[in-house]
């Protein structure tokens, strides 16, 4: 048996729970238009008739714009959601079976939690040959959980090198999503910058991949089609944060969001960081957020931390998930940060950042179904259905 498929197991009877209610908001609460949606859609037109350059290797589709890019020589005067590369390539999931999916693969430009111009990829995967088409779209969150972007679904959808987690876990519920006729989209949502937990930075990389797919005519996706976002785990931070700051950064997506679905909900981070650095089998995490939390917001705790909180961060550095857990019996508050630091308040990049990921304090237009599961990933009770209380 794989040595994750027990968590595999637990996060894929989760997923399924997420997926269907998703699909079936369509009557619900539905993001309306917002001004300024319309020149957003010019723009995007505007994109979509400029020719997207065809890169089929990996290496180049994957490199990052540089000076000699000639087509994204500037990301700063693209708009958010501008694709720059394309390829199509076969996605390679074992448990895909006798259905063979083409894929189409998209660099594009998209946004920093600080406001910077960067790039990411999205991954578009449509229903195979002889499935008749919905015409709508699944926006899926891997909660593949990597500071590393070798790790993103990306990659692994198109080099066959499997983890597990697309085979025996994320394949059992993407897959009738496909075979059902709905676009799936799947977008690497940790970036090219390999952080961790940032909810804003996965949202926008969502919400952005949803608008290079509408925009690059190879993909298939239509501009007005009807969108689920869902995502459990790691990947409910970024659909989450996509809910709720659709409006503001991609209105012209949010008017054809019709459900938002996720599971294994990290509200308030400050609650789950505390919880979870209790326990040998999640204290890694805490160690991940401090050091991607810290690298995407461009903040030096190093005057902050005790000894172990520097190797913590050190270690961190571009690590997965599986690779964290365990790694320490505990990792607490007052073992991280030195005495006269004795709480989060009393580092102020840390209270900022804090205050910026706690979805708890924030709503969006769509009210989102949320899926708690017994033996889920720890998350304090008193969390439960906090994000979008009404």
């Amino acid at each position: 048996m794989n040595p994750h498929s027990t968590v595999h197991s637990l996060r894929r009877r989760s997923c399924a729970a997420l997926l269907v209610p998703a699909l079936g908001l369509g009557t619900a609460v539905v993001a309306a238009p917002v001004a300024g949606a319309d020149e957003a859609a010019a723009t995007a037109a505007t994109a979509a008739a400029t020719e997207i350059a065809t890169i089929p290797g990996d290496a180049d589709f994957f490199a990052l714009p540089d000076a000699t890019d000639t087509a994204a020589a500037d990301l700063a005067s693209l708009a958010p959601g501008t694709p720059l590369k394309q390829r199509s390539v076969p996605a390679r999931i074992n448990n895909l079976g006798d259905m063979p999916v083409t894929m189409t693969q998209i660099q594009y430009r998209t946004t920093t939690v600080t406001g910077e111009p960067t790039v990411a990829v999205t991954s578009v995967l449509q229903p195979p040959v002889g499935v008749q088409r919905t015409g709508d779209t699944v926006m899926y969150a891997s909660f593949y959980d990597s500071m590393n972007p070798e790790d993103g679904p990306s990659r692994v959808l198109a080099r066959g090198a499997q983890s597990g987690m697309l085979d025996y876990a994320e394949a059992a519920f993407v897959t009738p999503l496909l075979a059902a006729g709905h676009t799936v989209v799947m977008p690497d949502i940790q970036g090219e910058r390999g952080v961790f937990a940032v909810g804003r930075e996965y949202g926008q990389i969502i919400l952005d991949g949803l608008r290079a797919s509408r925009d690059t005519p190879a993909a298939g996706v239509a501009a007005d089609s009807k969108t689920a976002l869902t995502g459990y785990s790691g990947g409910s931070i970024g659909t989450g944060w996509a809910g709720i700051i659709a409006d503001d950064y991609a209105p012209d997506i949010a008017r054809n969001i019709v459900g938002v679905a996720e599971g294994g909900v990290m509200v308030r981070p400050e609650h789950n960081l505390a919880y979870a650095g209790e326990g040998a089998k999640w204290s890694g995490v805490v160690g991940m957020a401090l050091t991607g939390m810290a690298a995407a917001y461009g903040d030096d705790l190093s005057p902050y931390l005790t000894d172990l909180g520097k190797k913590v961060v050190a270690q961190m550095v571009g690590v997965k998930i599986d690779d964290a857990e365990n790694t320490y019996d505990h990792l607490r508050w007052e073992e991280l940060f030195r005495p006269e630091y004795p709480t989060p308040d009393d580092v102020p990049p840390i209270r900022a950042v804090l205050d910026d990921t706690n979805t708890g304090a924030r709503t969006g237009a769509v009210v989102p179904v949320l899926h708690r599961a017994v033996r889920g990933r720890g998350r304090p009770a008193e969390d439960a259905g906090a994000p979008h209380a009404r």
